[in-house]
């Protein structure tokens, strides 16, 4: 049993937790659970939100382990670096020498924490946990062909490691990067109090940690106003946040469209918003948007889906029904009530036309939320879901 729990073995086991809590069955709250100890995408998500949800403390923990052991994460528990290392070990190109190329995950994670200061995450959907979370959104049976090659990478990184042996881990990876910008700056707060005791450090990186600030904050508050949200019809999960930060702030990660329990959340595909590319959206064809359920938004881990309870439900518009009377059969004198009775916000009543005889339905846009029940009950399809504009 003590071999079991060797720190040598910690990250294997971890690693294989993670994949169990990756897979797209019913995990509730669980579904994806490792994205909450990515310290990268819980810095960006604060920044952007100035908000701090319970779950974020996972990683806290782990930045602060990170200030006693170097790159503490990388060792123990990314299942994503483990995956690369085991793959590299196969590689024949043992030759291979990154050392001489620059820390580009330093410089990814710096541009995006700055600009999410100010509202505008670069690259959150380059976190290593939201990679290997959202490959496995594959196996959902909702993507098509184009989708499925836009969520596999992971098996592209670990093709890349087996011709150059642990690139991402040691250069490319924004999560092994902001580890070392914290070993760095433990380092430079130590010569701070200790000035007469240490020389000079041979390599002093506070220069290009200010300009990639300046940058990153500079991008965060001009790139919105370049962006347009998209005027095409896409009906987001509630809680969702505003369009253009929800782009940039979804890490895509898969764990909202896994741990939906009506299957209606699927990922956006339309090549026309390039932004919005494998976000997630709403279809209505297999259920409806259950109104005793905030699950995507308690496994939402970069907060692009605010938490929320489900008696706030009632006030998270994400659409409105519209009913095409032509087909409607209580217009055409036949007996149905469905619309009606599925609403559990009260949103649609029958009233009168030319006679007391003849009713047809009426939504009163100001209590449908738009989840979906009464389109999806309706026997003929007349009602659909239109996103709020």
């Amino acid at each position: 049993m003590r071999k079991i729990f060797r720190l040598e073995n910690v990250r294997p086991l971890s690693a294989i937790l993670a994949i169990a809590l990756a897979v797209p069955v019913s995990l509730n709250l669980f579904t994806g659970f490792s994205s909450w100890l990515s310290p990268y995408i819980m810095l960006n998500s604060v920044f952007s939100l100035k908000s701090f949800v319970g779950l974020n403390l996972l990683a806290s923990f782990v930045l602060v382990a990170v200030l006693f052991r170097k790159r503490w994460f990388c060792r123990y528990l990314c299942p994503l670096g483990w995956s690369c290392d085991m793959v590299s070990d196969l590689s024949r190109n043992k030759s291979f020498t990154y050392k001489r190329l620059p820390d580009f995950g330093k410089w990814i994670a710096l541009l995006s924490l700055s600009a999410a200061i100010v509202g505008f995450p670069l690259f959150i959907i380059f976190d290593p946990l939201a990679i290997f979370n959202g490959f496995f959104s594959i196996f959902s049976g909702k993507l098509n062909f184009i989708a499925l090659l836009s969520l596999s990478g992971l098996p592209v990184l670990l093709l890349i490691h087996l011709i150059f042996p642990g690139i991402w881990c040691a250069k490319l990876c924004p999560l092994g990067g902001l580890q070392l910008i914290f070993a760095d700056l433990k380092t430079r707060s130590g010569l701070l109090f200790n000035s007469k005791k240490s020389g000079s450090p041979s390599h002093d990186p506070g220069r290009r940690y200010l300009l990639m600030s300046g940058l990153g904050l500079l991008a965060g508050a001009a790139i919105p106003g370049f962006l347009k949200p998209f005027a095409g019809k896409s009906i987001r999960p509630p809680g969702a946040v505003e369009p253009i930060l929800f782009n940039t702030l979804c890490c895509r990660c898969g764990n909202c469209i896994k741990a939906c329990p009506t299957d209606i959340i699927i990922p956006h595909a339309d090549f026309n918003n390039i932004l919005s590319w494998m976000t997630p959206e709403i279809s209505f064809k297999s259920g409806y948007c259950l109104e005793t359920c905030n699950l995507c938004s308690r496994v939402c881990p970069s907060g692009a889906i605010t938490l929320f309870n489900v008696e706030a439900k009632n006030q998270l518009f994400i659409g409105s029904a519209e009913v095409h009377l032509a087909n409607c059969l209580l217009v055409n004198n036949k007996e149905c009530v469905r619309c009606r009775e599925s609403c559990k916000f009260d949103a649609i009543s029958f009233v009168s036309q030319e006679s007391i005889l003849k009713v047809k339905p009426e939504v009163n846009i100001r209590k449908c939320v738009g989840c979906g029940a009464c389109a999806v009950i309706c026997p003929v399809s007349c009602i659909a879901i239109n996103p709020i504009q």
